[in-house]
């Protein structure tokens, strides 16, 4: 600092010029109430002292002192009256500049401020705690609210960027900082910066606390290699999202196959490509990972008959190759271990009907399939419907239903009958029918009782088993 009045340089601490005696004055910038109080304080003080001015004019003037003894004392009192105003103009500075200089109280007067609402006053103090004290991690912090609090959202996240940048920072403030920046990221749907900033993030639980923005490579359950067994290969990603993947070593994409279920690796070699999409759009690094599934695969099941036109019952049979299984459907849909499990012949049901049979291996191997259809009608005149109708009218007819709906005495549901198959019993072909209880609800259950009509006669029996498991009948005409 320089003397205003002849250029000398002034020493810090110092209130007045060594070269021309001028005294210095340092005028702070501070609270106005403050002021008020001080001014108030120093006027008390100047009137005192012009009291005791008057009270001595107004005294009769003495003779003059003979002894050196009390003029000393008045002037010791003068010198003591001196020091006291020193005194007091030096506290009332020290107080000035702690007002002005203390970071602590113009924190917690911004704090106030800040409570209050009063955020750009708020501001303007921390401003100056930050002149004083640059890397207040503190302060950075309370700007960045004040600073959102009054809708400048860029400048608040730019003070939060800049706390991390510079690091350093306990962990508490830490997660703070990131929890604050990410939240006004994710309002602003900068989603992408998420990503990028918890990906730098050198704390680990900070990563894991907001690891749902984020979108991590996939994991595979197998890791790339050779294996003499079937793998089902399992992917998983670190949060809520999709899994993309593709076997033909492009990039995956969202048009690309989904992952929803285990992927089936049999025999041969694979390249499976995949990617992870989080619910907020970011894309993880694509894996690539290589298998050589070394098994050998079943050959295609042998059925019989060939597919045709049949107008006698037949029997559907398949050839099941050693330490295999042979699995079904009758849907037209692609077999596999959840599907229909061949265990014996299958009566070749009325009407049309498409199989498709496949071979799986011990090790889960799949063959190829085997499909057949076939056309199966009889030469008679007594069809499905009527088959049904009889069985019902019998039981009518022995009080065991009451009426052709299938209702009986005392039951609040109904019974109705359906086509299972034609079977041969004593050199005669028998439409056999399956029984079903449906309650009121319209819930059927199936029950054990089956019901043989005689295909060219229309006549109706129970059909009954013996401990041999040979087929009987009882005639329901007696």
């Amino acid at each position: 600092m320089k003397c205003p009045n002849c250029g000398q340089e002034i020493q810090a601490g110092h209130l007045y010029c060594e070269k021309c005696g001028m005294e210095i004055r340092i005028v702070p910038d501070f609270e106005p109430e403050i002021e008020n109080s001080i001014t108030e304080t120093l006027s008390n003080v100047a009137e005192e002292i012009e009291d005791k001015k008057d009270k001595k004019q107004e005294e009769p003037e003495e003779p003059e002192e003979l002894f050196p003894e009390e003029t000393s004392k008045s002037w010791l009192t003068l010198k003591l009256i001196t020091f006291m105003v020193i005194l007091l103009i030096t506290i009332v500075t020290s107080v000035l500049m702690y007002i002005n200089y203390s970071v602590s109280f113009q924190i917690s007067n911004a704090r106030k401020y800040g409570e209050q609402g009063r955020y750009e006053e708020a501001l303007k103090l921390l401003d100056k705690a930050g002149e004083r004290d640059p890397d207040n991690t503190e302060i950075a912090l309370l700007k960045a609210r004040y600073y959102y609090q009054t809708g400048n959202i860029d400048q608040a996240s730019e003070t939060l960027y800049m706390l991390i940048e510079r690091g350093k920072l306990s962990y508490d403030d830490a997660e703070s900082i990131y929890a604050g920046l990410i939240s006004i990221y994710d309002e602003q749907q900068r989603y992408e910066e998420i990503n990028d900033l918890l990906l730098n993030c050198p704390e680990e639980e900070i990563t894991t606390l907001f690891q749902h923005y984020m979108a991590f490579a996939p994991e595979y359950s197998y890791e790339s290699g050779s294996y003499d067994e079937v793998i089902y290969l399992r992917l998983s990603a670190n949060t809520t999202g999709s899994i993309y993947y593709t076997f033909d070593g492009s990039t995956p994409t969202m048009a690309s196959q989904r992952y929803t279920a285990p992927i089936l690796l049999e025999s041969g070699r694979y390249q499976v490509n995949a990617v992870f999409i989080n619910d907020y759009g970011i894309i993880s690094d694509v894996v690539r990972n290589w298998y050589e599934i070394n098994l050998a695969v079943p050959d295609a099941p042998i059925v019989i008959p060939e597919s045709g036109k049949y107008e006698a019952p037949s029997k559907i049979e398949v050839l099941i190759p050693e330490n295999c299984t042979v699995y079904y459907t009758t849907d037209r849909s692609t077999p596999n271990i959840d599907s229909i499990r061949y265990t014996g012949p299958i009566d070749m049901p009325l009407g049309r009907s498409n199989y498709k049979f496949i071979v799986i291996s011990k090790e889960g191997v799949s063959s190829e399939i085997t499909s057949r259809s076939y056309e199966f009608d009889m030469d008679t005149d007594v069809n499905i419907n009527m088959a049904v109708s009889n069985v019902v009218n019998a039981l009518i007819r022995r009080n065991v239903l009451k009426d052709t709906q299938g209702h009986a005495q005392g039951v609040a549901g109904k019974y109705i009958f359906r086509y299972n198959s034609i079977v041969e019993i004593n050199k005669t072909y028998y439409y056999v029918l399956n029984e079903f209880y449906v309650d009121e609800n319209g819930n059927e259950q199936k029950l054990e009782r089956l019901y043989a009509v005689d295909v060219q006669t229309g006549s109706p029996n129970r059909l009954i088993f013996d401990e041999h498991g040979q087929m009987g009948l009882i005639s329901l005409t007696d």
